[in-house]
């Protein structure tokens, strides 16, 4: 899958948002979205995603406009992950897993035996089967995170993407879920997009970078070439000794 946001341009009641974003990933590769708070990158999110529509501009899977695709074919050939928010009900973990199978669902068809047999293959890969009927309120936030994006997996999609997937998750949860990231880039060839408030991890696990700044400006390419310590030190105002980590 090659997937590009070109001339993407996005305003709330004529106020801009977003202007002129175009980035472009191809299979295998991991991508982050970096910057401070009210520059846009969660709308970017919803934007390249179709759940908002671009005020000018289109995201392309293949050359072709995501407009062409019905939510069943986008959620096959990608998996979504949002940020992690209270849930409404408290799902077992196999229930909630089970509706990432939901494209290959019909409106009026209940689930058969090939899509359990997925749910459970998930599960044992991330080493959660033995949660399968445990209640989703009684598990902690960094079990609840690698759930969700379990969910996001079932489908066997081609692509994923996260939007802030270490909210409210302590450094040993955090580095957990991105280990896992670059295991499935690295194993399956997923793509990722990973929208992050932290640029250390955006560092450190990205290859490519978007760093959304102030002004409707930003800066995509290589990690090494974007997330130096002159840029990251423009965008969030903070001293250079704040960004002195290696590029691993």
């Amino acid at each position: 899958m090659i997937f590009k946001v070109e001339n993407g341009h996005f305003y709330y009641n004529d106020i801009p948002v977003l202007k002129n974003i175009n980035f472009v990933i191809e299979k295998g590769e991991l991508m982050t979205i970096l910057g401070p708070n009210g520059v846009g990158k969660t709308t970017l999110v919803k934007c390249m995603l179709g759940f908002l529509e671009w005020t000018k501009g289109d995201t392309l899977i293949d050359d072709c406009t995501i407009k062409d695709y019905s939510r069943s074919q986008l959620w096959k050939r990608i998996g979504y992950v949002p940020q992690m928010k209270t849930l409404p009900f408290s799902y077992t973990v196999e229930s909630l897993v089970l509706m990432g199978r939901n494209p290959y669902i019909n409106f009026f068809s209940r689930p058969k035996e090939e899509d359990y047999y997925h749910v459970h293959k998930i599960l044992k890969a991330f080493g959660l089967e033995h949660l399968k009927k445990k209640r989703i309120n009684r598990l902690s936030g960094g079990e609840i995170q690698m759930i969700l994006i379990a969910r996001a997996l079932v489908s066997e999609p081609e692509m994923l993407i996260l939007d802030e997937p270490e909210l409210n998750l302590d450094l040993a949860n955090q580095v957990r879920i991105f280990d896992v990231l670059i295991g499935l880039v690295k194993s399956k060839g997923i793509s990722c997009i990973v929208n992050t408030h932290h640029p250390m991890n955006a560092v450190r696990y990205g290859q490519k970078s978007l760093l959304l700044m102030k002004n409707f400006k930003y800066i995509y390419g290589n990690v090494n070439n974007v997330l130096n310590k002159k840029n990251l030190s423009t965008t969030f105002e903070l001293s250079k000794d704040w960004f002195d980590f290696k590029i691993s």
